[in-house]
């Protein structure tokens, strides 16, 4: 049986069970925050407060744990970015019994009414984790624990500078305790002129894409030729998807679609190797390369950005066919119509013209680290000055041209019908 009992208070002394009560009134020594032992000023035991010197609680632990009953105080969960781990790691899981409790995020989320199985838990006690700036452009739900100097209004000021608006920012200070307040913002750069009583905990929510991006706050993911908004419904049971399908499973206008073989080795070059990017299909035609890229970017953001209206309608069809909720689709010029969008990790370029330099310019610049844009042409002035654009920003750049011939029909067999050849450059951005 443990000696050791490590106690999670949940948001204050209330949510402590009777067996949690019976445990710490047994207790030899008591361990813990200041906050947390002036709980328990009417036990008359030896306490120990925690401080930044964890190994000199560990070692005072150790001294008494054989032979006395050592019972260790902490917020919330002791699991989740608390003592727990550390005492676990330091005296043996079998010298250790966890007692866990509501933590903050738990609180939080039942505070909005809102489920959190799907959600990113992280702390910035005392660090922020190296894959934020990933975070926050891939995941649609995310709770943070805050400390003195990530405050909610660094992390507002941390979003809008990687021009990443689409969050609903809800705050809840003291949770707990009874001056407890919560707060709700639309627009992140309120945030910052609020102060928040300490501890708060942040949870990040993505608003839904039809109120954000494209059209400054308004998506076109929903727009008709008529107009006007319509709900996005998806057909009972849509065609599966899946790399190179055939063209006529495609709504498209008279053959102008990226071909399927095309497709297949287009996908292969993204190095479609996570579920959450962000990917950009610039001049999308029908979206066709944005629909099989959903095959695999299931949590991801994708956004298909065409000129023309026809095909935006095209696109549309596609998306209702295919069932690709998070695909939003975007009306508007290249390269200007990027300016709205989050950061992309994948990029693929099926049109631009004359504006290709730009256009790969002003995609590169916004591209993640070692993010990749695959780019297809069928002139060899517009794969020269794609190959160029790309080595002046000093992306890894590579290069194939495909040339497909498929078996079209004749009176007594098939013949081989030859595709134009194109062009496939693929650029990786490099780091520092």
């Amino acid at each position: 049986m443990s000696n050791v009992h490590v106690i999670g208070l949940g948001l204050s002394r209330e949510d402590l069970t009777l067996k949690h009560l019976e445990i710490i009134k047994t207790a030899d020594l008591l361990v813990g925050g200041q906050r947390h032992l002036d709980y328990f000023r009417e036990n008359h035991v030896e306490k120990v407060v925690i401080t930044r010197d964890i190994a000199l609680v560990i070692q005072k632990i150790k001294e008494r744990m054989d032979s006395q009953k050592v019972v260790v105080l902490a917020s919330g969960d002791p699991l989740f970015y608390g003592i727990g781990a550390t005492l676990v790691k330091a005296l043996g899981r079998e010298k250790v019994e966890i007692h866990p409790n509501i933590s903050s995020p738990a609180a939080a989320f039942a505070a909005m009414g809102e489920p959190w199985q799907d959600a990113r838990l992280i702390s910035f006690h005392g660090r922020v984790s190296d894959d934020f700036e990933h975070l926050v452009k891939t995941e649609n739900k995310i709770g943070i624990l805050t400390d003195a100097t990530h405050t909610p209004g660094w992390i507002a000021k941390f979003l809008l500078s990687r021009k990443i608006t689409d969050f609903h920012c809800h705050v809840f200070e003291r949770l707990g305790s009874g001056d407890a307040k919560s707060y709700i913002f639309d627009d992140l750069s309120l945030v910052d002129t609020h102060t928040f009583a300490m501890p708060n905990v942040v949870v990040l929510k993505r608003q839904k894409q039809e109120d954000s991006f494209c059209h400054g706050r308004k998506s076109t993911a929903s727009m008709h030729r008529d107009g006007k908004d319509r709900a996005v419904s998806c057909e009972a049971v849509p065609p599966p998807v899946y790399p190179g399908m055939p063209d006529d499973q495609f709504f498209h206008e008279n053959g102008l679609i990226t071909k399927s073989e095309v497709r297949s080795v287009a996908l292969s070059k993204l190095k479609l190797d996570a579920q959450d990017y962000t990917f950009w299909d610039l001049g999308a035609g029908s979206g066709s390369v944005s629909i099989e890229v959903s095959r695999f970017l299931s949590r991801g953001q994708l956004f298909a950005v065409e000129k023309n209206e026809k095909r935006i309608v095209l696109i549309e069809r596609n998306k209702q066919k295919f069932c690709v909720p998070n695909l939003t689709v975007c009306h508007g010029s290249l390269p200007g119509a990027m300016d709205a969008l989050p950061d992309p990790d994948r990029v693929f370029v099926g049109g631009g013209g004359k504006n290709i330099a730009r256009i790969i310019h002003r995609a590169g610049d916004r591209l993640s680290m070692h993010g990749v844009m695959v780019i297809n042409t069928v002139l060899v002035q517009t794969m020269y000055l794609a190959v160029e654009a790309l080595k002046k920003m000093g992306f890894k750049t590579q290069f194939v041209q495909l040339q497909v011939a498929g078996s079209s029909p004749m009176p007594f067999g098939e013949r081989l019908e030859a595709l134009n050849p194109v062009w496939i450059i693929t650029g990786e951005k490099q780091g520092l």
